[in-house]
């Protein structure tokens, strides 16, 4: 776990940093974003003690870094940088397994893990007695992802790695990173001025502005609750819609719908409809578990002389919980022909309603706020 407390840097009059405070939890990729100069690159040159904090501290583990050897602490973390500072004058093998030589790794063991490295971020063996000038650019940021990972680390630091390749070679670096992710946990301190980015890639974001911290969480709340009128700036007001899986149901749902008793009368049900210009009623029992739907046309289909609602209550239907995303509830009332669909929670007590229509009131609103 990495910590800053009240972390600020000046050089002379010139302010950088002002009372940064954030925890990066083990395990979570976090984005520092901003404008450029805003400080996110000092932020993270001073995790490997690049750049010495004015005041203020910083610890990894509950260690204070300022009392741990410079060049130690920086052999037990990974760095990638956008030109991906391989030494030109050697192999990429030799560039791979530089650390882990100095680190005296055995030979045997050195190779092999050169060898897993080139595997593990999709590149052939035969490229590991070639020099840096005769790969392209996404295959020398591979390498250097490879590099950053040969001693297995437990923290990697990341200044823009992908900011000057190509957009196909950036999103195949992005996917490739989020899988290395899933598979090994690294805690990464990641640079990126490209929200989409981001949002891609992180566990939460750091926006900063000026030296200031101005907001740190995941990308959902930042996208939903912007802090102040900069990050709803910066973010972009509308970019919520270009991830539309950070949209959960419990944004769109009907809070109250309006429901009934499978022992209240026909009489009282149809009446309720009409009252609330509603064609379908949310059946629950007394714990507000879900019992079935009551449809308004099957009210006038079936045995005209049953008086209670219980015989026509339709109980084969489809629901969803309150943090399903929009995209899996639209795939979900396009595969079911659905209009109606109830929203319950773990016990199955009913919690909110979607319907055809307010999913698509939902979704217009991206082009509603564009004509504002």
């Amino acid at each position: 776990m990495i910590v800053f407390k009240d972390v600020s840097k000046s050089y002379k009059n010139v302010t950088v940093l002002k009372n940064i405070s954030l925890t990066i939890e083990d395990g979570d990729l976090v984005c520092l974003i901003g404008e450029s100069g805003c400080g996110k690159t000092t932020t993270l040159k001073m995790i490997n003690k690049l750049i010495s904090p004015t005041s203020g501290e910083i610890t990894i583990n509950k260690q204070n870094i300022k009392n741990i050897n410079d060049v130690k602490l920086r052999r037990k973390m990974g760095y990638v940088i956008q030109q991906t500072g391989l030494f030109t004058h050697m192999t990429i093998r030799e560039n791979i397994e530089i650390i882990a030589k100095i680190e005296k790794m055995p030979e045997e063991k050195r190779r092999k893990r050169v060898t897993e490295m080139m595997k593990m971020v999709g590149l052939d063996e035969k490229l590991l007695d070639r020099y840096p000038n005769e790969l392209s650019g996404g295959q020398l940021q591979r390498i250097g992802i490879a590099r950053a990972f040969m001693t297995d680390p437990k923290i990697i630091l990341m200044d823009e790695p992908f900011s000057a390749l190509d957009p196909m070679s950036r999103t195949a670096l992005q996917d490739e990173l989020l899988r290395l992710q899933r598979k090994f946990h690294k805690t990464i301190v990641f640079v990126t001025h490209d929200m989409d980015e981001a949002i891609k890639l992180a566990d939460k974001i750091a926006i900063m502005d000026q030296g200031k911290l101005v907001q740190y969480d995941t990308p959902e709340n930042i996208l939903k609750h912007p802090a102040n009128d900069f990050v709803e700036n910066f973010v972009g007001h509308k970019r919520i819609w270009n991830s539309p899986e950070f949209i959960k149901v419990k944004d769109i749902m009907i809070t109250r719908p309006i429901t009934c008793k499978e022992y209240d009368t026909k009489f009282y049900c149809i009446n309720k409809m009409r009252m609330t210009k509603v064609d379908s009623l949310m059946v629950i029992d007394e714990e507000r578990k879900l019992v079935g739907i009551l449809y308004a046309e099957s009210l006038s289909l079936k045995n005209k002389k049953a008086n209670t609602i219980k015989e026509y209550i339709e109980k084969d239907f489809v629901s969803v919980k309150e943090n399903d995303s929009i995209v899996d509830l639209a795939k979900l009332i396009k595969d079911t022909k659905s209009a109606t669909i109830p929203v319950v929670d773990r016990e199955k007590r009913l919690t909110g309603l979607i319907t055809r229509s307010s999913l698509i009131t939902a979704l217009s609103q991206q082009f509603t706020e564009e004509d504002e």
